[in-house]
This record gives C-alpha cells, structure tokens and sequence, in this order.
C-alpha cells in the first residue's frame, strides 16, 4: 500500500511539474506593421519586439519540436491567425527550417514558402541581456487573413516554442503611437507596457485550415489543485 502510495506522490508531482513548465513570457514589443496594400500577395506583416536588460529566458528548442507564430490584430474588424512552424529540412534548399542553440538564439526561414507565408522568425538573448523577437510574414509565400482592421487599436503576436514556452509582444490599446491608413496599413510603435496575448477563444487559419481552437496557458498550480490532488492519498 505503501509502495502504490509513493507512486501515486511521484506521479502528481510529475503531472504538477508539467503544468508549471509551459509558460507565457511577456517582452517589450518594438512594432508591429500589418499592410494590406492591394492584391494578397502584397500583404506582409513584421513583428519586432526588443527588451533591454530582459530577465526573460529562451526554454524549448523549435530545430527538435518546431513551433507557431500567432499574429493578431484589434479594432474595427479585428482578426486572428496562426501559422506553424515546423522542425525538418527544406525539400528545395536542403536546409533544416531552424537552426540555432537555446544560448545562440534559434531562426526559422523558409524562403521558399514551403510550409505557408512565415518567412522568417529570430528569438533570442544576448550576453549583455537584450531579448529579441523579429517575425516577417509574406502574402507572396502563402495566404494571410490578419489585415488592418481600419481602425487598429491594439495588436499581438505570440511565439510559441513546442515543448515549451511562449512568448507574448503585445501592443496595446492606448499605448505607444498608432499609425492608421484605412484598409491598407495598421502600424503600433514605441509601446511601453508588455502584456500576454492571454488565454483566448480566437478563430485561426493556417494556410490550409480555419478551425476555432482554445488556448490555456498554465503558470504554476494553485493551491485548491494540490490539495485536491494530495487529497486522492488519504
């Protein structure tokens, strides 16, 4: 009985470490331009986000468990859209979609469009402690359904590494400088207050399937959960 006990014990706390791991780091966004300029293929989005001094760390490794990039944005007509970003080796270039070590920093590229309108993602932290996102999303790669909302309010990207964590560079509303043009641009600069893109029940497109998905991001447990759990053992 005793020996099933301590079992039960070690699987809990697995199950809690689990839990604890998957986290949403929040960084310092530094612009966000989604340009809707006339037909699809001249759609491009560019997510830049830069955190002097950051405590924020890189935790999961995308060249062994790939990852996604979601981009949104708020207002008028707000949209929402997820593309993936897999591990593996370009089937034209020859060349793994990501590269890099978790204390270099990890690339995506795929200039080719092979795996949708992602062309390129950088995240990394330097020794002097500047953590970096850049993320460049091209209509001439692949379908892009987040455009300008006419008018931009707010905005989000989300990095995450499967596996791992994920990193959230908001631009929100009221905050930083706002530059609208209609239909055909929404640009977010000089934000000074980060923010998670949070749990949301958003409708997503990848470049071949729109489905509505719920997304829940787990800090540590509480404490109602572990006693609930622990309670099993009495």
């Amino acid at each position: 009985m005793q020996v099933a006990k301590r079992y039960v014990v070690v699987s809990a706390l697995v199950f809690v470490a689990g839990l604890a791991k998957a986290a949403d780091q929040t960084i310092l966004g530094s612009a966000l331009t989604v340009r809707n300029k006339s037909t699809p293929d001249k759609r491009k989005i560019v997510g830049k986000a830069k955190e002097r001094g950051s405590t924020n760390t890189l935790v999961g490794d995308p060249t062994v468990n790939g990852g996604s990039l979601t981009v949104s944005a708020g207002g008028g007509t707000p949209t929402s859209q997820t593309f993936s970003l897999p591990q593996g080796t370009s089937g034209m270039t020859g060349r793994a979609f990501w590269s890099g070590t978790s204390t270099q920093g990890f690339k995506y590229k795929d200039p080719k469009g092979e795996n949708g309108a992602v062309k390129k993602v950088l995240i990394k932290k330097s020794p002097n402690g500047n953590f970096a996102i850049r993320a460049v999303v091209s209509g001439k790669l692949g379908p892009i359904s987040v455009l300008p909302p006419n008018p931009g309010t707010n905005g989000c990207v989300q990095l995450r590494l499967n596996g791992g964590d994920s990193y959230s560079v908001a631009f929100l509303a009221g905050d930083g400088i706002v530059i609208n043009d209609g239909a055909a641009l929404y640009k977010h600069k000089k934000v000074t207050l980060e923010g998670s893109c949070g749990a949301t029940t958003t409708t997503t497109t990848t470049s071949t399937t729109t489905s509505s998905t719920s997304t829940t991001l787990y800090g540590s447990p509480s404490r109602a959960f572990l006693d609930r759990v622990f309670g099993i053992l009495d």
